[in-house]
Parts: structure tokens; C-alpha cells; sequence
């Protein structure tokens, strides 16, 4: 792990391979140990970048309130500090509404964009249904352990499927949730930060090639998200990746790495 000293605070970041850059964007909780294998596939052709945003993992746990555009900001201090001019970006649930503020905030940073499982948010974005609400409620219980916490989230974060049939690896993200728990400050900055963000009425602005991806089960945010994202964005093509659930890069690594590399290996000029 390294460590840059942005916006005042401090990022924890890895690098690994070599080539066009590649920054991975985490979402809600989320630190660089979530992505799963995905980082090293991908690191087979670009140079990856994985960081932990603001309020987690081994970067800062600011005192005050932040917003996304803070966190946006945040990415784009990381790409100074590593003198890297222009890249490709992919950024997660909340990492992706931090990508689509990237975007709007530093459009000659971002050569491409891939936004996964995520939303333009605002009050035309399709609600998580009351089960996840409700789950995230309880698990926001000061009592409750780390584990217990992780074991809630389980159903809304993967696919039945996933669930039932890949048990060692359920049991692997409990264990890192568990490792890499957020305190509950650094939990509360996150998700104002997520519940104030609306990006529908600058995204007709961002003329990069995006790519738009989800998840065809997933219940956190409905894959109808990615349908409104994607038809709002001049320059995106949406593909849905059947049977997955909201954490598809963690249950699907090789069909999400094979269409990232797809898709960053077309023209620069379009994004199908």
C-alpha cells in the first residue's frame, strides 16, 4: 500500500501492471481488497489503480461532512500525484456516481468511463426496493458486530445463485468486511454523501465514451438505473450481465474483465 498526500487528506492506493492507466473506483464501504481478482486480470494489459476513498480503509476519516464532488476531487488529486495526464476510469455503485462527477468536474482527465452497478441519482432514479432499505437501516444498529453486519448485506449485495452455489467466496467478502469495517463516522459521511448526489442534469454534458454495465439481478440498484444512465449519456451503450447480482465485478470477475478490456480496446471516438 502507498499513500498520497491529497486535498489535505491522505489516500491509500495500490498500482500494479503496466500500460494505459486504469482507475478502479470503490464504492460505499468498499477499500481495495473488494475488487477480488478483477485488479489482476486487468493488470494483465493496463496499469491499475485501486484506491480507498475518503472516510475508509487506509485513507483519511475526514471530521466534517463530504460531499461525492469531494470525493470526485479526491480521484483526480490521485491522478496528479501520479503525474498520470489522462485515463480510464471504472467506478462502482457509489464509485460510480463519484465517475460520473470525475467526468463532469475533469472531462480532459477521463479518456473513457465504465459505470457499474450505479445511478445518476435524484428523484427520478428508481428506488432500492423496502428490503434493502430496511437492511441498511438495521445494519446502521451501533450494536451490532461487524459480521452480523456483513452477513445482512449478503442477499442485497449478490445474486440467489451466488449465494447458494459459491459459499467459500460469500465466506471471503464476510471475512474482508469484517477486516476492513468503516467506523461508523466514516459509514455516516459516505452515505450523506451518497443520498445527496444528482448528476441527471449535467450528464447530457459528458461526451466520452462510457459504458454502462449492471447486474440483471441486482436489488441495491435496480438494473432500470443503468437503462436511465445510459440513455441520458450522449456517448454510452449499457450491457447487462445476466444472472448477476449488484457486486457482479466480485461474482462474474471474467465476463466484467473481458468487457472492460473489450470496450477500452475500441476507437476512442465511440463507446459501442
Amino acid at each position: 500500500m502507498d499513500q498520497a498526500k491529497v486535498n489535505g487528506i491522505e489516500i491509500a492506493y495500490d498500482s500494479m501492471g503496466s500500460g494505459e492507466p486504469l482507475l478502479l473506483i470503490g464504492g460505499f464501504g468498499m477499500t481495495r481488497e473488494f475488487w477480488g481478482t478483477l485488479p489482476d486480470s486487468l493488470a494483465k494489459r493496463f496499469r491499475v489503480i485501486l484506491y480507498d476513498n475518503r472516510g475508509s480503509g487506509g485513507s483519511t476519516v475526514p471530521d466534517d461532512p463530504f460531499t461525492i464532488a469531494d470525493m470526485a476531487e479526491d480521484a483526480f488529486g490521485l491522478l496528479d500525484a501520479l503525474q498520470i495526464e489522462s485515463a480510464y476510469i471504472f467506478g462502482v455503485s457509489m464509485g460510480g456516481m463519484i465517475a460520473q462527477m470525475l467526468c463532469a468536474l475533469h472531462p480532459g482527465r477521463v479518456s473513457k468511463a465504465i459505470l457499474g452497478c450505479t445511478s445518476h441519482g435524484g428523484s427520478h432514479a428508481v428506488p432500492s426496493p423496502p428490503m434493502a432499505v430496511r437492511t441498511f437501516e438495521e445494519v446502521a444498529n451501533p450494536d451490532l458486530s461487524p459480521e452480523a453486519a456483513a452477513r445482512m448485506l449478503v442477499p442485497v449485495l449478490f445474486s440467489k445463485s451466488f449465494v447458494c452455489d459459491a459459499t467459500q467466496r460469500v465466506e471471503a467478502y464476510v471475512r474482508l468486511s469484517v477486516e476492513h469495517a468503516m467506523t461508523r463516522h466514516g459509514a455516516r459521511c459516505q452515505m450523506g454523501a451518497l443520498m445527496e448526489f444528482d448528476a441527471e442534469g449535467f450528464l447530457d454534458q459528458l461526451r466520452m465514451p462510457v459504458l454502462v454495465v449492471t447486474g440483471s439481478e441486482d436489488i441495491l440498484i435496480p438494473p432500470e438505473n443503468s437503462r436511465l444512465l445510459a440513455g441520458k449519456l450522449p456517448n454510452a451503450r449499457l450491457e447487462v450481465i445476466s444472472g448477476a447480482g449488484h457486486n457482479f465485478f466480485f461474482e462474474q470477475p471474467e465476463t466484467s474483465s473481458t468487457l472492460i478490456e473489450a470496450f477500452l480496446a475500441t476507437s476512442s471516438s465511440t463507446a459501442s
